[in-house]
């Protein structure tokens, strides 16, 4: 791979190495802060709750495509009994 030593390549490779060690300094410094608080924020309780209505939503026509299937089956058996007595 051919190095381009232009101008704005020397920049480009300076600002990622700064870059990149403000995210590494940054992200220790924000895995010590948070050490004692515990807890939940309000956004993380909004969240859960957004993906428990979602489950929620999901769940209806699950049951309901659950319960046309079981009485499919028990009609079926029901029709085949009905079938095998009368013989």
């Amino acid at each position: 791979m051919k190095k381009i030593n232009t101008r704005t390549a020397r920049f480009g490779r300076k600002a990622a190495v700064v870059a990149g060690s403000y995210l590494c300094l940054a992200s220790t410094a924000f895995a010590a802060s948070e050490g004692g608080t515990g807890g939940m924020s309000p956004l993380m309780m909004l969240f859960l709750a957004f993906v428990g209505v979602f489950v929620l939503m999901q769940l209806i026509p699950a049951f309901v495509i659950f319960g046309s299937l079981v009485s499919a089956v028990f009609k079926r058996s029901k029709k085949t009994a009905e079938a095998h007595s009368a013989k």
